[in-house]
């Protein structure tokens, strides 16, 4: 060999070395600007079980984490099995979802996407089945905003113009047995975003500036759709929102893998406007109702990251899942306990891109998250012989967490877990 080839070879090397402490160093361990780790893990949350970790899966894909020690029986549509119950409630398109709990009856309450008619699932030991308790028919509901104690609505579709149109109703009847309708009045159009406080008694709406000048946000009564005063101005249009806190409003950035993200507090006593998370590309958010802890997601070099951010002490959790902050739902029972469905197996992709355009779907288990004493339950595993695909979704709980209720992806049907069963804790 020449020694002109030789230098070569060295300065190959050299190369390569340099370059894997270079990525070591700014993608796996930097943390300035809290960034994730989002390189594919097959531990469990706060640490591994008994049964170790699985190979990581081929063709780009791995085990998010390994059931295979958990002595779950099989769990059929309906059936007991194992430890919970899984049904389906409804095969149609669903958009919006309640649980609520009348005269010790707990019952789900969802809008048909097709027609816009309200239906109501009573939860129960026996068969149930489907009733319906409007027929006030609006087309192609988009979304469905619950409040009120699910006695009042906001239905929200495009019309023939393409305008975004927001409908704030109640469910009236005229005697107990008999189908009523939605009565109630028209909000603004082109509410891009619209959320109502804790309370119950707020609505704040987002809105666009004129000529693509950015977006201003309005809050009003409930009670007379009046009064509106603008508390947000911003040069930025596209945002997702929250109200989880009766004084905070969350903004989320639009999130994509191209970009970074930022998640920031508005203050509605102060009008503060404060930063909580940033430079986390693809970055999507979901908090709890103190608006102490965040769960958030992220992506970097095609893997996907997710965590809890303690927003007080300024850190993170630390955990091994991995999932999207969408597919998950805070405890309304306990502020530190957090529910998720969590994909059995990620391939590398464009998150959270690629999952809201449909071109990557994935199938769940469930499990609970207990932020403060750092365990895990798996709540519920989607055996293989189940010959179930959940792509779970708009997570709802009731207030004691005795149920969950998710739309699946794949079709938009709408299920219900029984959660009253205790489950083993991994810790």
């Amino acid at each position: 060999m020449s020694k002109k080839n030789s230098i070569l070879i060295i300065l190959f090397i050299s190369i390569l070395i340099i370059g894997g402490l270079f990525y070591l160093y700014f993608f796996k361990n930097s943390t300035d600007n809290k960034a994730i780790d989002t390189t594919p893990t097959t531990e469990f949350p706060f640490g591994k079980t008994s049964g170790g970790s699985p190979d990581n899966t081929s063709d780009n894909n791995y085990n998010n984490v390994n059931n295979s020690n958990n002595q779950f029986g099989t769990t059929k549509e309906g059936e007991w099995g194992g430890y919970l119950k899984l049904k389906q409630i409804y095969q149609k398109p669903t958009s919006g979802t309640f649980l609520k709990t009348k005269n010790n009856q707990d019952s789900v309450r969802f809008v048909d996407r097709a027609t816009g008619n309200i239906y109501e699932y009573l939860i129960s030991d026996e068969k149930s089945d489907v009733s319906r308790l409007t027929n006030t028919t609006i087309p192609k509901i988009q979304e469905s905003i619950w409040f009120g104690f699910g006695e009042k609505i906001i239905l929200r579709y495009a019309d023939n113009s393409n305008n975004i149109v927001s409908f704030l109703g109640k469910i009236s009847t005229t005697s107990k047995d008999s189908i009523g309708e939605v009565v109630g009045n028209f909000l603004t159009i082109n509410e891009k975003q619209v959320v109502v406080s804790p309370d119950n008694t707020t609505i704040f709406e987002l809105l666009d500036k004129p000529n693509n000048g950015g977006s201003y946000g309005n809050t009003y009564s409930v009670a007379t759709s009046s009064n509106k005063k603008q508390i947000f101005d911003s040069p930025l249009s596209i945002w997702n929102i929250s109200w989880p806190k009766a004084d905070i409003i969350t903004f989320n950035t639009k999130p994509t893998y191209k970009d970074y993200g930022y998640l920031f507090f508005l203050n509605t006593k102060t009008y503060s406007f404060e930063r909580i998370l940033g430079e986390i590309t693809g970055l999507t958010t979901n908090t709890n109702k103190d608006a102490d802890l965040v769960a958030y997601s992220g992506s970097l070099n095609g893997f996907l990251g997710f965590d809890i951010y303690d927003v007080k002490n300024r850190e993170d959790k630390n955990l091994k899942i991995k999932t999207l902050s969408d597919k998950c739902v805070w405890s309304n029972y306990n502020s530190k306990h957090i529910y998720c469905a969590v994909p059995k197996n990620i391939s590398t992709g464009n998150y959270p891109d690629d999952w809201y355009q449909g071109s990557v779907s994935f199938n769940d288990d469930f499990w609970m998250i207990d932020t403060e004493e750092g365990t895990t339950k798996l709540i519920y595993e989607n055996k293989e012989d189940n010959n179930l695909n959940i792509d779970a979704f708009d997570l709802k709980l009731n207030d004691t967490d005795k149920y969950l209720a998710f739309t699946n992806k794949n079709d938009l049907s709408l299920w219900l877990l029984d959660l009253k069963e205790e489950t083993p804790t991994q810790q």
